[in-house]
Formats: structure tokens, C-alpha cells, sequence
């Protein structure tokens, strides 16, 4: 292993309770040992550092403000320093050969910058899962699936609005508008979303009109302009739940797509590991 390249594992921290320990489990117990993890606890309220399986690979640095998710994980990448980077989120699990089997493809394809996967994403209120996969290549990937080549400048660009962020900042920042990131087929990360509304990304979105462009230059018309109703559903409706005492309807809402796709799950490669985290 001492000849193999360097990968630096980021992940942002905001009080993630115990769902933090499986996740650096997965990082940890990777077939690919060649690794460091770097994590920013974003201001928690609770000291996140018990969650912490025994590890020499861990090192925590600490916010005193929430940044935010991409902000914060811009700090992580002016500490990170390796080879490559690998983005994680502090709730999800990968597959133990996850790292190894992006970087043998990396390694292999010096033409593409970046490597994601397929993912299951599972809604734990509904205890249901369903695989979620992009086109190969592409200009970006499923956020929590990706590993790129670290050169010391790509940032995440927070200018204005969060707003999709991750997808603008790769097609742009990463792969400067070419199709660099190459998506492998089987399904090696478990992104999973929790019951509470509180984890729904949309209290981060600001729609603005900054917002509303950097859609349409990412995505074709129609699934832009579908994009872009859904939020402005969630401004409008989402608000006058909350004030009439009914924001528990807004899991249902976020669910209602995925309870219908639920089953919808392929099956090529026979390897369900996700199952023994989802049930």
C-alpha cells in the first residue's frame, strides 16, 4: 500500500449524533488503506469527537460558526493535502471496496479528473430504499459518491446561493464544462435521510434569480423548469405548514416521489450490502 496515492476523506459535521460512528466506520474498515479523514465539526452543539471509532487516521479541526456544507468543506480542502479527495457526509455509508474500485478506475483513466457511483438512497421514515444512478460520463455525480484529483485549487463556489452548489461547482470549478467525472455502474454508497424535516436540504436554498440561472445552465429546459416549480413549491407551502402546526406533513411531501419508486431498485450485480444498515 505504501506505493498507492494518498486520499484525504472530508467530511462536514453538524451534530450528527451516532449516525457520525457508522459513517467513519465505512471510511475506516475500506480495502483501500491509504487514507486520512479530515472532518470540520460546523459549530455542534454536542461534542462530536465520542463518535469517534478508535482510529489514527481521524483529525478533527472546529468551526466556531456554522458555515455551511460547502463552505465548510472548503476549509477541509485547503488542510487537504494528499492525492486525491473523497467526499462524505456525515450520515452516510459506503461499501468496504467503494475507495478501491474508483481508484483502480482513476488510475487507469488519466483523462477523467473524478469518479463517482451509483447510490442507494434511503428514507428512513418509510424504510425504504431505492438506487439512484447518473449518466457515464458526466459533468458531475452523486455529491457523497465522488473521488477527483486533488490540484490544490478546486473550491466550492458559495457566491450568492448554496443552490445546487455541488453540481455547479463540478461541471465548473472541477471540470471546466467537460465531461471529466465518470459514474461506475454498481451501487457503493448508501445516502440515507432521516425522518426529521430538519435534514431536508431545501432550508439551505435561496431562491434567487442567481439561483434560478445556475439551474437552467446545469440542466435541460424542462427538468430545470420542474426543478425550479418543486422549490418554489417548498417556499410556498412548506412555511404555511410550519405556521398552522402541520410541518410534519413536509416528511410526506419530500417522500411522496421516492414511496412510489421505492421497489424501484435494480439489482445487476446481487451484492444487497446496503441492507444490513436499512434493514
Amino acid at each position: 500500500m505504501q506505493n498507492k496515492p494518498l486520499i484525504s476523506i472530508l467530511i462536514v459535521a453538524y451534530n450528527p449524533g451516532e449516525y457520525l460512528r457508522k459513517t467513519l466506520e465505512s471510511c475506516i474498515e475500506q480495502t483501500y488503506e491509504n487514507t486520512e479523514i479530515l472532518i470540520l465539526d460546523n459549530a455542534s452543539s454536542e461534542d462530536i469527537s465520542q463518535y469517534f471509532p478508535e482510529s489514527e487516521k481521524i483529525r478533527l479541526i472546529k468551526s466556531t460558526t456554522n458555515l455551511g456544507p460547502y463552505n465548510g468543506l472548503n476549509i477541509l480542502l485547503e488542510q487537504a493535502k494528499w492525492n486525491y479527495i473523497a467526499i462524505q457526509d456525515h450520515d452516510d455509508i459506503w461499501h468496504t471496496e467503494k475507495l478501491e474500485r474508483q481508484m483502480e478506475f482513476l488510475e487507469s483513466h488519466p483523462k477523467y479528473i473524478g469518479c463517482g457511483t451509483n447510490t442507494i438512497m434511503y428514507y428512513e421514515a418509510d424504510q425504504k430504499y431505492f438506487e439512484y444512478f447518473l449518466d457515464t460520463p458526466n459533468y458531475y455525480t452523486i455529491h457523497p459518491s465522488l473521488v477527483f484529483r486533488n490540484d490544490g485549487k478546486f473550491r466550492y463556489d458559495t457566491s450568492g446561493t448554496e443552490y445546487m452548489c455541488d453540481a455547479w461547482s463540478l461541471k465548473n470549478n472541477l471540470c471546466h464544462r467537460e465531461k471529466k467525472i465518470y459514474n461506475l455502474s454498481d451501487p457503493l454508497t448508501l445516502h440515507l435521510i432521516k425522518k426529521t424535516s430538519g435534514n431536508y436540504s431545501y432550508r439551505w436554498h435561496r431562491l434567487t434569480w442567481n439561483s434560478i440561472s445556475r439551474v437552467y445552465q446545469l440542466h435541460p429546459f424542462l427538468y430545470a423548469t420542474l426543478t425550479i416549480s418543486w422549490e418554489i413549491k417548498r417556499k410556498i407551502t412548506y412555511p404555511i405548514l410550519c405556521l398552522l402546526w402541520l410541518g410534519d406533513w413536509i416528511n410526506p411531501i419530500e417522500r411522496f416521489p421516492f414511496r412510489i419508486m421505492g421497489k424501484q431498485i435494480k439489482t445487476t450485480q446481487g451484492d444487497e450490502w446496503w441492507k444490513g444498515f436499512v434493514g
